[in-house]
């Protein structure tokens, strides 16, 4: 038996104006789970992090999987997967995507660069281009800018960024999203849920009262809607400029159990409940290319 467990998670299968997949996402994922499926335990999220800190052991190579943000094709691509291998996998939801009184803005800006009429612009003191490698580099620091504002700021920025890209057609972002039905289909099939926020915030950039109550509104929103107790939430983009000490105490105010980041790493009994590790993949690239990835990234930075 053993006291470490491993988080997987994914957002999206097939390409998005955001996260763009090189061939058939769908066959990169049924072939990461079968793998998965065959060398390690995959384990229920939920179960498995209440057994870390319980004290309770789980089975060798304990694996949860899990998924960001409620795109439409993990409903119709990822859940059928996972049934046919018989695994279990959480989806974490966002309400305001869910109802579309929110737009995700990562989609919305990706949409700008992919389909802007400028070969480059100016914006917030950047030279940013939108062709070929170099716009997609430069679509990069646009969205990690936007990332570190507060809602009410961004919302601005974006407006004036689509603005001077000046793209062309809709990005039709609503479409890329789960709606209510979509996340009761969910539920029905016998798949967990979790809070990914009420608006998809950059929580540590709002005040404490603003996470708490943004964080108490999405679990008792998803509660009231789908049925179901919400004790875990995964925090948007989950780096350390995304989550705070004020971030983990508003969490566990809120009524959630567990907190999950998006820090590289595993879990033991030793991790925090509020600030649990993940290992983010993308369908098409390889296990060991992302972890020898993200182990060299980190490297590199502590030698910064």
């Amino acid at each position: 038996m053993s006291s470490h467990l491993t988080v997987l998670g994914w957002h999206n299968v097939e390409s998005t104006w955001c996260f763009p997949v090189t061939g058939s996402g769908a066959a990169g994922l049924e072939g990461q789970l079968r793998r998965l499926r065959k060398f390690a335990n995959v384990v229920p999220l939920e179960e498995a992090l209440d057994s870390l800190r319980e004290g309770r052991p789980l089975p060798p190579r304990a694996v949860a999987l899990c998924w960001d943000d409620g795109y439409v094709d993990n409903l119709r691509l990822a859940v059928p997967i996972l049934e046919k291998l018989g695994l279990p996998g959480t989806f974490f939801l966002v309400p305001g995507l869910l109802s579309r009184e929110s737009r995700a803005w990562w989609e919305v800006a990706g949409w700008a660069f992919e389909r802007s009429s400028k070969e480059r612009i100016e914006w917030r003191g950047m030279r940013l281009f939108t062709r070929g490698q170099a716009g997609r580099i430069c679509y990069g620091r646009a969205a990690d800018t936007l990332r570190t504002m507060a809602a009410e700021e961004r919302e601005e920025a974006l407006a004036d960024l689509v603005d001077r890209l000046a793209a062309e057609g809709e990005p039709g972002d609503a479409g890329l999203f789960l709606d209510w039905n979509d996340a009761k289909e969910l539920v029905s099939r016998g798949f967990s849920v979790g809070s990914h926020t009420m608006r998809h915030a950059t929580l540590a950039q709002e005040s404490p009262k603003a996470q708490f109550e943004d964080l108490r509104q999405s679990r008792e929103t998803l509660e009231g809607e789908l049925g179901v107790p919400i004790r875990v939430v995964a925090y948007p983009f989950g780096q350390s400029d995304a989550v705070s000490e004020a971030t983990r105490d508003a969490a566990e105010r809120a009524g959630y159990a567990h907190g999950l980041t998006t820090e590289f790493g595993w879990n033991t009994r030793a991790t925090p409940i509020a600030h649990g590790r993940r290992i983010m993949l993308e369908p098409h690239i390889g296990f060991a290319q992302t972890v020898v990835g993200r182990v060299a990234g980190r490297i590199q930075a502590r030698r910064e």
